[in-house]
């Protein structure tokens, strides 16, 4: 008598979540094969198997990629959190046993280190000495991207409105940066009483590049006025500290989000360069702390999370 086939994957299994999960961030099975040291086959039959148990069509493959579907994208955002929390009890096992490894990995762009961070880090090392803290420096996408892929253990970063938030993550508002021009004394921007957009294209522009939110931002803003094509932008730079800089070799003006107090504020006006809000033309870019949903959170994230809390006047 023949033996019945076996069912490896005849129910809900943590590994299929795993694998969709993987799926929906890395968009081909090899990819997401490889982020968990699987094969490309096993990925598909535990996909495959968790459609069958669902009764839905889950994803669709568009030549070498996959894209989910509705079903999918409610199920990824149901899920991630779940996969999330059952990967963070060995870390809160190992803190029951006093055994927790003592590090902490922060994503987040160098101006936030050097400025907005600079008091709370300062406190969290003098509290936590023998910590081993590791500070990724991205760009807000590139930050929070990588949070999402589990390469750092928080981020902080910003988020325009208009950018969904990752349904993985989870977004705590610190504060808001204002679109500020940094120009040299007496340039024409300053003595005008009201700016318009077409301001902005009579004059050479120092801005972040195309890879950041601001200057995504920057450029939707110009589009839609259709001033974009207009606009002379002579020089990109992603270190806000840098553009006071450029501005003084005469370079053109420059224009980035900047925060109502701060130490690189002071900066730039004590080199002699003149500030001007035009959050009226360009709005606010909100700053965010982020971390992943559901995942057990270490004392040191904890602790750090409060103080920068404390920092940007947030309980």
């Amino acid at each position: 008598m023949q033996e019945p086939a076996r069912h490896y994957f005849k129910e809900l299994r943590l590994q299929q979540f795993r694998g969709l999960l993987a799926l929906s961030r890395h968009q081909t099975f090899s990819a997401a094969a490889n982020s968990l040291k699987l094969t490309r086959a096993s990925v598909w039959q535990q996909v495959r198997a968790l459609e069958k148990e669902l009764a839905c069509t889950l994803l669709r493959t568009r030549e070498h990629r996959v894209e989910l579907t509705n079903a999918g994208r409610k199920l990824v955002e149901m899920i991630a959190p779940l996969v999330a929390g059952f990967d963070s009890i060995k870390p809160a096992f190992a803190t029951a046993h006093n055994a927790l490894p003592k590090t902490l990995a922060i994503a987040t762009a160098p101006s936030f280190i050097v400025y907005e961070l600079h008091a709370p880090i300062s406190r969290f090392h003098a509290l936590y000495p023998k910590l081993h803290l590791t500070f990724l420096e991205r760009n807000s996408p590139a930050a929070i991207e990588l949070l999402d892929q589990g390469g750092a253990d928080l981020a902080v970063a910003s988020r325009p409105d208009n950018i969904p938030m990752k349904s993985s993550l989870e977004y705590a508002p610190l504060t808001t940066y204002a679109f500020t021009l940094i120009c040299p004394p007496k340039h024409p921007l300053l003595t005008k009483k009201k700016l318009t957009l077409t301001d902005f294209t009579r004059h050479p522009l120092i801005l972040a590049s195309n890879a950041t939110y601001c200057r995504r931002h920057f450029d939707t803003v110009m589009s839609r006025a259709g001033l974009l094509e207009k606009t002379n932008i002579v020089l990109e730079s992603n270190f806000p500290v840098m553009h006071f800089e450029y501005v003084r070799l005469g370079m053109g003006v420059a224009m980035s989000p900047l925060p109502p107090a701060s130490a690189l504020k002071q900066q730039l006006l004590h080199s002699g360069m003149v500030l001007r809000d035009v959050a009226d033309l360009f709005g606010e870019e909100p700053i965010y702390y982020v971390r992943r949903k559901g995942e057990f959170e270490t004392p040191y994230a904890a602790k750090f999370r409060e103080m920068v809390m404390a920092q940007c006047g947030k309980k």
